[in-house]
Order: C-alpha cells, then structure tokens, then sequence
C-alpha cells in the first residue's frame, strides 16, 4: 500500500497553497480551477494570477464564488513574475503549482500530503504525471519518478529521475523566500526547483497528481527557443559544477541527438544534421 493510502481523516490538515498563471486561457481555465474545487482535501487556497488577458479569462476566474479563490490581476507579463506574484501572498504550509490548461487529480492534493505528513524529513513530494491530447480524450505519455534522495544532482540532467514538469509539492520554510528567476522563459520550473534543491530530500507517490494537457500551440512547442534555453541550462549546470566532466559530456551529447530528432520530424535537415554532426564532436 502507498503511503498515501493509509490518509487518516482525523490527521492535521495544513493548509495548501495551490498556485496558478492564467493569460488568455479562456477556453481552460474553468477545468483546472474546477480540479482544485473536486479534491478530496479541501483545506487548500488557489491563488490564480492573470496576465492581462484580453479573452474571457478574468471572467471566468471571477465566476467561482468560493472564498479560497484569490484572483489576482497584473499588467506585468511573464509566467514567472505571476508566480512570484502568488508565492508573495500564499500562506500554506505546502506550496504546489498548476497550469491553467492543466488539471489535478481528485486526490492530488491528499496523496502527497499525507506523504509528507508520513515522511516529516522529505521536503519535496512528486507522483506520476499524465501527458494527455489537447481535448483529454487521450493519453500521450506516463512519467513516473524513479529517484528518492537529495535531487539536485540528479537535476543536472537533461531527462532526470525526478523531474518531469511543475509538479512537484513544496514544504516550505520559515523566513526562506520561494522566487521564480524571471530571466528565464523556458525551463524556468526547472531552473527554480534547482535553486531549491539542496534544501532535503525528494520523494513521490505512486499515483496520478497531475494531468497535462498538450496543446499544438503551447510553449513547448517553440523549439528554436526551447533549444536555446537548453543551452543556458546546461551552461549553468556546468558552472554550478553539479555533474562530473564526463557526465557533462553524456548530457551535451545527449541534447544534440534529442534536438536533431526534433528537428527531423519537422523537416528542418539543416538544423538536424548540425545537431547529429556536433553529437560526434562532443568529448566524452
């Protein structure tokens, strides 16, 4: 049995922060808002934050009367400006974020609670994440974690253990202050949780905690850009020292390979052939 499946009702029921950016995603919003509503543990606050939406997001939003909803409005723009936004005001125990295409699981919230209430040493709590089509009428993918331990090691890496979007719960910390780095617009999740990774140890629950919904449009789709990220990320791994040489190297090969598939199923050969070229040159 998971730990999780051994929740007690009368345990203490600390408060969750749950934490969404919500920009022009009318169509949406109200099934990731709606997720939060249905969990089956219900001590909990959304803060959803609005970029300046010029759709029926703020509507929508606005609709759902419930007092643990906190809608918030900013001209500001960025993904990680609207979350540093909430993380300023929030104050549960716990911290877990939610894109507003997204959706939770009905006992996303209580499984990991109950983990960390059962492992009073962990101070990150993941689960298996479901990539499904843009409609959820579909599953594309399962990840499922295979790490426990201090994971900012294991973070280094292009495809870690531990690691699969903005899903994992956060015990937070007395007077320790949790911020986006706003210079980033892709990989930005990843670049915040290894800012936070050396403070304890990660662990997960072996059930559903999130739904990802794919769409056509989103910014994964942007791989030029998503490349260029990838760059800086691994430039600041290398700075940071957190892989060996060799492991290093294994990573960078491993980028080169990954972004020249991609650019073949779109058809970009010149793009993929520099990337399968410069995966030979890569000293190991």
């Amino acid at each position: 049995m998971s730990a999780a499946g051994r929740y007690l009702p009368n345990m203490e029921t600390p408060l969750v922060s749950v934490i969404m950016a919500a920009r022009n995603v009318g169509p949406f919003v109200g099934v990731a808002i709606q997720s939060v509503l249905e969990q089956t543990y219900k001590n909990w606050e959304l803060w959803v934050v609005e970029n300046d939406s010029s759709d029926a997001t703020g509507v929508i939003i606005s609709s759902y009367p419930d007092s643990r909803i906190h809608h918030l409005a900013t001209s500001v723009s960025g993904l990680c400006n609207a979350r540093n936004m909430a993380l300023d005001q929030c104050k549960g125990e716990f911290v877990c974020f939610l894109d507003a295409d997204d959706r939770l699981p009905a006992r996303s919230l209580e499984w990991r609670v109950a983990h960390f209430q059962l492992h009073p040493e962990v101070m990150f709590v993941d689960g298996i994440v479901v990539t499904f089509t843009s409609d959820f009428a579909s599953i594309r993918r399962i990840w499922k974690p295979d790490f426990e331990g201090l994971p900012l090691h294991e973070l280094g890496r292009i495809n870690p253990r531990c690691f699969c979007a903005i899903t994992w719960m956060i015990r937070r910390s007395p007077n320790y202050a949790l911020q986006f780095d706003t210079n980033w617009s892709y990989l930005e999740d990843r670049v915040f949780f290894l800012s936070i990774a050396s403070r304890g140890k990660y662990s997960y629950v072996n059930e559903e905690i999130y739904h990802i919904r794919r769409r056509p449009d989103s910014l994964m789709a942007d791989h030029e850009n998503m490349e260029k990220s990838f760059v800086q990320f691994l430039e600041l791994v290398q700075a940071r020292h957190l892989l060996s040489p060799k492991e290093w190297a294994k990573e960078l090969c491993y980028f080169h390979r990954m972004f020249a598939k991609i650019y073949a199923r779109q058809m970009k050969w010149r793009l993929a052939g520099q990337h399968f070229i410069r995966s030979f040159y890569v000293r190991m």
